[in-house]
């Protein structure tokens, strides 16, 4: 068994957590689905407990089915958010509390180029105005170019900002494309677990509103994406795996 494969076998045996340690959170997503796959569980239990929840969506979801005539990318955008918002919705959230950023999917800006700051700059008016206690972003390594470019975006808006939220990281690509070199830094990071049990049936309803990812729905783009049952398998646990860098 590989360090990966090793390291999702051990979640049932690793620390778990109450979400009332969160407090208000902000849960960011690179594309609509990462949102639940990564925290849909947890986001249901902290609204649950009557704790304050916000969504921000990074990309616009539109490069799923790219070559689809049926779904271009402006209408395949619409789909997608009304997908999150239906998501958000079943596991207790609100529509007012979520934001679209609208990046080009696949083109998050990275640090050197140019809308990077300008995102950042968009990203601390919104820290600073909900002034979140915790922040939960992808993973920094997970391995797709917008989680990546998500995870710089939100460390340097919190480094910008005036709230100083906890900082907390999700894998949602590490299981099926994670390098194994990069367990060197999970390693010297803090891993816990949330107990999901009680929201697991929220969990897959809220996967299962993302319709345009887990289903055929869109059936004229041979090479679009679909959630696989194998990547979902990895998901449909009763724990939830996050990721805290540890202060030295």
């Amino acid at each position: 068994m590989d360090q990966i494969s090793a390291l999702h076998s051990q979640i049932g045996q690793m620390k778990t957590v109450k979400v009332e340690e969160f407090g208000s959170s902000l849960i960011v997503a690179p594309h609509p689905d990462d949102e639940t796959l990564g925290c849909g569980g947890t986001v249901a239990l902290l609204r649950k407990n009557g704790i304050p929840v916000h969504f921000l969506f990074v990309s616009d979801g539109s490069m799923s089915h790219p070559n689809s005539k049926k779904y271009p990318a402006k209408k395949l955008t619409k789909v997608r958010e009304k997908e999150a918002k239906a998501a958000v919705l079943t596991l207790g959230g609100e529509v007012d509390h979520m934001e679209f950023l609208r990046l080009k999917d696949t083109r998050v800006p990275h640090e050197n180029d140019n809308q990077f700051q300008e995102t950042v700059e968009k990203v601390v008016k919104i820290i600073d105005d909900l002034q979140p206690q915790t922040v939960f972003v992808p993973w920094q390594k997970d391995p797709h170019i917008d989680h990546q470019a998500t995870w710089k975006i939100m460390s340097e808006a919190v480094n910008q900002s005036k709230v100083k939220p906890r900082f907390i990281e999700y894998p949602i690509w590490l299981w099926e494309l994670g390098n194994p070199e990069d367990m060197e830094l999970l390693d010297r990071m803090e891993k816990f677990t949330v107990n999901i049990e009680d929201t697991m049936e929220m969990k897959n309803k809220a996967l299962a509103a993302h319709t345009s990812q887990v289903t055929h729905m869109i059936d004229d783009d041979p090479e679009g994406f679909m959630l696989s049952p194998e990547v979902i398998a990895h998901f449909d646990i009763p724990r939830e795996l996050f990721f805290e860098a540890t202060i030295s």
